[in-house]
């Protein structure tokens, strides 16, 4: 690679012939910072006439971090400037199963080779909180480390500046800013589907993504949306198969998620430790069983008993048991998981009712607490057969608590055929383990400040 400034140095303006233009003392030249290019910044490589870079001026290396520094300004890239892969954590925030944790660490390998050369359009999707916002902002960064131009903006924060560059006093204008969107070498769209769902914001979405889409720019997107609630003409090009997508984490476990925060304070403190055996035979029995299913959860286990016996207790060690080790564990009243089936279907929810419902019935261990205090409207028999019938095919780890009489010739709640197939499953030997309770109702004492935090009562 020959400096340019070699070329340069050649074409000096002669000396003037005066006399005493000979007298004077030639002042010594300074000797240039950079040997490469002489401090003229730029140099031009050593290839053969017809190359694309015959003749080019190419940044020196002098100057990289001049112009990485111009690059970043100019990416919008801002406080996520500090985003990179190195400082992004495979093993995710929060309690992560050991399946997301290897799709997190896959996700991060995809977008490092994304990264180094990004071919054409990638997708990153997943629940609020995942990281892909990290991703994204990492793969800006990368790209401006190689010397790349890039475009980083979150959605709603691009559509209010194309609309405040209708302003009198706006420094650009919107056909300026509009063109630079479109034509970016790469660009990062963050948060795609928490906008304003206007008509003016849809059409200006589909002009930047339809153009870079035809010109097949490279392209980001990060989405917490499922694909089939976005705008149709959009779905329709992300869905081509040239789009790059990538689950982060499965959006089925924000659902998940949401569910497994609401853990009343209550529960919390119903461990092994705090259970009271009571010298009980039944007891005892029905103890060990949960404890080796927390240890190992396989089958179903159905804890049957009068009121206050204590199956709630043991429902809840299980699920605190597994919570310390940092796996997912669903408990849920019979009554409140039919309430959040019912709210899915409210125009503000969040979650769809297939979507939801999908979430529930595949979690790693779902706890079904007090089955039979349910009303039993058709409607919830056939949503509880649907979700045990379901997890009973699969072979999917299930707890059941009931106080409902577990014989086959006594319909539980004396109700429609519905509960009869139910029942046929939790008593089914090939896969239950079924703990029949006989201990009398749980006595709770008043218990002082300090006991309360000591020993937690069995429940119900």
């Amino acid at each position: 690679m020959q400096p340019l400034s070699d070329a340069l140095a050649r074409v000096r303006p002669r000396r003037l012939a005066s006399g005493f233009e000979d007298h004077v003392p030639a002042e010594p030249e300074v000797e240039p910072t950079c040997p490469i290019c002489k401090d003229f910044g730029f140099v031009r490589k050593d290839v053969p006439l017809g190359d694309p870079d015959f003749g080019r001026a190419i940044t020196c290396s002098c100057r990289q971090s001049e112009v990485r520094d111009r690059l970043r300004r100019r990416s919008q890239i801002g406080a996520l400037g500090d985003r990179t892969f190195d400082n992004f954590f495979p093993s995710g925030r929060g309690a992560l199963s050991s399946d997301d944790q290897r799709a997190l660490a896959q996700s991060l390998e995809w977008c490092r080779k994304y990264a180094d050369d990004p071919p054409s359009w990638l997708l990153l999707s997943g629940p609020p909180g995942c990281g892909k916002t990290h991703l994204a902002a990492a793969i800006a960064n990368r790209r401006i480390e190689l010397g790349g131009e890039v475009f980083f903006s979150v959605v709603p924060d691009l559509l209010d500046h194309l609309r405040a560059t209708f302003a009198p006093g706006s420094d650009v204008s919107y056909d300026e800013l509009f063109e630079t969107v479109k034509t970016a070498a790469l660009l990062i769209l963050d948060d795609l589907g928490t906008q304003s769902s206007t008509q003016w914001a849809r059409e200006k979405l589909f002009q930047i993504l339809n153009h870079r889409y035809t010109a097949d720019l490279p392209t980001v997107i990060t989405t917490n949306e499922r694909i089939d609630q976005l705008d149709e003409r959009l779905r329709a090009r992300l869905e081509d198969r040239r789009v790059l997508r990538v689950d982060v984490i499965s959006s089925d476990h924000s659902v998940i998620d949401s569910l497994t925060d609401l853990w009343p304070d209550g529960l919390r403190t119903c461990t092994f430790e705090t259970f009271d055996l009571s010298s009980n035979h039944s007891l005892m029995v029905a103890a060990q069983a949960a404890l080796n299913f927390a240890n190992d959860p396989k089958g179903w286990l159905v804890l049957a008993g009068a009121v206050g016996c204590g199956k709630t207790h043991l429902a809840a060690a299980i699920k605190n048991e597994r919570d310390e080790r940092g796996l997912q564990t669903l408990f849920k009243t019979a009554p409140d998981l039919l309430d959040y089936l019912r709210a899915t279907y409210a125009p503000d929810s969040h979650v769809t009712y297939d979507r939801g419902f999908d979430a529930i019935r595949n979690a790693e261990v779902l706890i079904l607490d007090d089955y039979g205090a349910h009303s039993s409207t058709p409607w919830a028999e056939e949503k509880l057969f649907q979700l045990l019938n379901y997890r009973f095919n699969a072979r999917l780890p299930t707890v059941i608590t009931t106080n409902q009489p577990l014989d086959r010739g006594a319909p539980v709640s004396g109700g429609p055929s519905q509960e009869l197939r139910i029942l046929s499953r939790l008593l089914d030997p090939d896969l239950s383990t079924v703990c029949r309770i006989d201990a009398p109702p749980y006595k709770r004492p008043q218990l002082n400040a300090r006991s309360r935090t000591s020993r937690a009562p069995r429940g119900t």
